[in-house]
């Protein structure tokens, strides 16, 4: 089963979807951005584009611009990681968080960083200081992050706790409730695996890991029906999926 922990930039980017934008007084005059801003912002655009070289033109020319800038070492120490250079990758996550202590996007990018690398106690701290940040609008990502890093380090319980306090901030945060779907199989709470997958269904599309424990949860529930249904759309909707060909070996 995946684990994927959400990135998150200064600006808005498809990567983890945008809150809708309230409409603003006709009167109001809003602030410019920066120079340094424009590159991020183009350099994150390029990034979602897979313009990878493209993009690390823009993020270096925001630097150049600002180098105290923390949302452009933010974004540029994602970028380094997808290029698979972590040094670099660490340095500017490191530098983002100093230079601004209170910048939760790069506390949680940070902290996702470091728990792909299991540093967990580390990644923790930096989720902490993500999702308590004053001004952090969605805390529930780095919650939700935390629980999944805590998953990741077998401390299913402590998982459990986290993603309570996501949903309890955003009941329809789907990235949370697929992961408390697997914190209840894992603590073979079938009735609350169920439940959980119910809500998820309500707010997203399933994926292949929560189609095999959907089967397995229904199974263990004595309900062959709703397994054979979880069973029909894994094998046609991700035939290649290593969870189909689990289900396969299981059906020979």
């Amino acid at each position: 089963m995946s684990n994927r922990l959400l990135i998150t930039f200064a600006f808005c980017t498809g990567l983890i979807g945008c809150a809708t934008e309230s409409k603003q007084p006709k009167n109001l005059e809003l602030p410019q951005a920066s120079p340094a801003d424009v590159y991020i912002n183009l350099g994150v655009k390029y990034m979602e584009l897979g313009k990878l070289d493209v993009a690390l033109g823009k993020l270096n020319k925001a630097l150049q611009i600002d180098p105290k800038n923390s949302e452009a070492h933010n974004a540029v120490a994602v970028l380094y990681e997808e290029l698979k250079q972590t040094d670099l990758a660490r340095a500017h996550f490191k530098k983002a968080v100093q230079l601004r202590p209170n910048n939760s996007r790069a506390q949680n990018n940070y902290g996702r960083f470091l728990c792909a690398h299991k540093n967990y106690a580390a990644a923790e701290r930096h989720f902490k200081k993500a999702y308590e940040a004053p001004l952090n609008q969605r805390p529930w990502i780095a919650l939700t992050n935390a629980g999944t890093c805590a998953l990741l380090a077998g401390r299913v319980k402590q998982a459990e706790e986290f993603l309570r306090k996501a949903l309890n901030l955003n009941p329809r945060f789907a990235p949370a409730l697929r992961e408390m779907v697997k914190v209840s199989f894992e603590q073979r709470n079938y009735l609350s695996t169920r439940a959980f997958l119910h809500r998820y269904e309500s707010v997203s599309k399933h994926t292949p890991d929560t189609l095999w424990i959907g089967i397995q949860t229904e199974q263990m529930l004595g309900d062959q029906e709703q397994a054979a249904q979880y069973k029909q759309m894994l094998g046609q909707k991700f035939p290649t999926s290593q969870e189909a060909a689990q289900m396969w070996k299981g059906m020979r």
